[in-house]
């Protein structure tokens, strides 16, 4: 496959870069999302169908809540080792490659730092850091064919501290982190890497919150409201056919958090 370099000549990239839709953006034709039973997961494989994109979607032990048009559902752990290359094993063998992966697998239970105990924080990191990690490590061959795109879903609490508890906020600070350091290390492989940081979200997460805490969340935000999943879909998308943009945070947050 040709690009064009700095200078305006052709180069052979050896990538089968994603055509453009009529717009300009890049197409997504092949997708994975991660953590497709959640409210955010669902959101982003609703929005990359519409989009015309064939859709893996990835669930633990949850479910898509109905008929949503992917073209297959995959279990897996991915906590436990193995679980991310069994993942990608799945994907169609017609497939090309990946235009993009959406890390949606996350989550944690509200927790109080005093009564935080090491088996939480440890599964907190587990499902937040460490899976997403293993995910994009299994995924580097069939992005780099394809020049494709990462996007990970963090938190607000990642820059702000949050009810959800210390753990949470750690973990998905952590996934900014890493996020950085794949952009950076990935880049000249062809692979963009970016991060969305919502909240809150109307989410069976949020829902957990007590009245008092959601009403201090809405307080501090300057839409007074909380973000739909649909709009965190949104931002995926547009991330996905950013073609210039790597290694950044996004806050989809109503105004919560100025960054």
């Amino acid at each position: 496959m040709t690009d064009v370099n700095a200078r305006g000549e052709a180069v052979d990239t050896g990538r089968d870069v994603s055509v453009a839709n009529t717009d300009g953006r890049r197409q997504i034709r092949y997708a994975l999302v991660t953590g497709a039973s959640g409210d955010l997961g669902r959101a982003v494989v609703r929005r990359l169908v519409a989009e015309g994109a064939r859709v893996v979607a990835h669930c633990h032990r949850g479910d898509l809540g109905g008929d949503v048009g992917v073209e297959r559902l995959v279990r897996a752990d991915l906590v436990a080792p193995g679980g991310a290359d069994e993942l990608l094993d799945a994907l169609p063998a017609d497939w090309p490659g990946l235009d993009l992966l959406v890390n949606c697998v996350g989550g944690a239970r509200p927790r109080p730092f005093a009564e935080l105990r090491d088996d939480e924080w440890d599964a907190c990191l587990a499902v937040n850091v460490t899976a997403p990690f293993r995910v994009i490590r299994a995924a580097v061959a069939p992005l780099s064919r394809v020049g494709g795109a990462v996007v990970n879903l963090s938190s607000v609490a990642a820059l702000t501290g949050g009810a959800f508890g210390p753990h949470y906020a750690a973990a998905k600070a952590a996934l900014i982190g890493l996020t950085r350091s794949a952009a950076r290390e990935l880049g000249r492989a062809g692979i963009r890497v970016n991060v969305v940081a919502p909240g809150p979200v109307e989410s069976r997460m949020t829902a957990s919150l007590t009245d008092a805490q959601l009403t201090a969340l809405l307080d501090a935000t300057a839409l007074g409201r909380v973000v739909q999943p649909e709009e965190v879909a949104d931002t995926v998308v547009w991330l996905a056919s950013a073609s210039a943009v790597t290694g950044q945070t996004v806050v989809v947050d109503g105004g919560r958090c100025f960054v």
